[in-house]
């Protein structure tokens, strides 16, 4: 069982912290003019959504169906909710096939230094939900 009840929830969450990441102009500043547009796939419940660095925003659902993408990020919303909470090992994730990374692996790995700022939108978008429940101590 998920802690996730459906896509609903892993769009209001998880897609509304990258909302508030593509415009902060840290990440702007790391992602201009790379094209960086991350397909986000997870199951259980299964969503996908776009993030377009660029672009500065994140569509979800239908909405990203058919739009192409550099890179692709696999993994279950129970997993996803732990790695952008910092609490889910990147590397160790992927080695352990919990985690797949397709597309332009080397694009994708130069934002990873950036994520602990998305680590802390998605916390305060919980928080100010009033989701503890979702909150991996």
């Amino acid at each position: 069982m998920s802690v996730f009840k459906d896509a609903d929830e892993v769009y209001k969450y998880i897609g509304g912290a990258f909302a508030t990441a593509v415009s902060d102009p840290k990440f702007i500043e790391a992602t201009k003019g790379t094209g960086l547009v991350i397909r986000l796939i997870q199951t259980d419940p299964d969503c996908e959504m776009i993030i377009d660095w660029e672009g500065q925003k994140v569509l979800t659902g239908a909405a990203a169906d058919g739009v192409p993408s550099s890179v692709q990020l696999r993994m279950s919303s129970d997993n996803s909710n732990k790695f952008w909470q910092g609490k889910l090992n990147f590397t160790l994730a992927m080695a352990q096939r919990k985690v797949k990374l397709d597309g332009k692996r080397s694009l994708a790995l130069k934002l990873l230094p950036l994520t602990p700022g998305i680590f802390e939108s998605y916390l305060a978008t919980l928080k100010a939900e009033g989701r503890e429940d979702l909150i991996v101590s």
